[in-house]
C-alpha cells in the first residue's frame, strides 16, 4: 500500500520542520502523540486501540466450572483472550495470608 502521508504530533512536526520526506507529506495530527509517528494509508488501523479497548471493558465476568473441591471464581478480562482469575494463583488456589 502506497502511503498517503507521514503524521506527526504538531510539537514534533514544528521541531523537526519537515514538510516532506521521500516524496511523502509529513503533516501534523493531533492524534498522535508525542515522539511517535503514523503512516496514513488505505490499510492504515488508525484508531484501532481504542476500540479493542472498548470491546474489552464491554465484557461481562463469566464463570467458570472447577474440579470438585476447588473454589470458583470469576474470570475477569486480562489481554485479550488472556482470563485472569481474581484473587487466586495459577492454580485456583486463594493466596495465604501468613500471620
Amino acid at each position: 500500500m502506497t502511503p498517503k502521508a507521514i503524521l506527526l504530533n504538531p510539537g514534533n512536526h514544528e521541531l523537526f520542520g519537515w514538510d516532506e520526506l521521500w516524496g511523502i507529506p509529513v503533516l501534523p495530527d493531533e492524534r498522535v502523540a508525542a515522539k511517535r509517528f503514523r503512516i496514513d494509508c488505505d490499510g492504515s488501523a488508525f484508531g484501532i486501540e481504542e476500540e479493542v479497548a472498548e470491546e474489552i471493558t464491554r465484557r461481562e465476568p463469566i464463570e467458570v466450572p472447577v474440579a470438585p473441591g476447588l473454589p470458583a471464581a470469576p474470570l475477569t478480562p486480562g489481554w485479550p483472550g488472556i482470563p485472569q482469575r481474581d484473587d487466586h494463583d495459577s492454580h485456583g488456589r486463594e493466596p495465604r495470608h501468613d500471620p
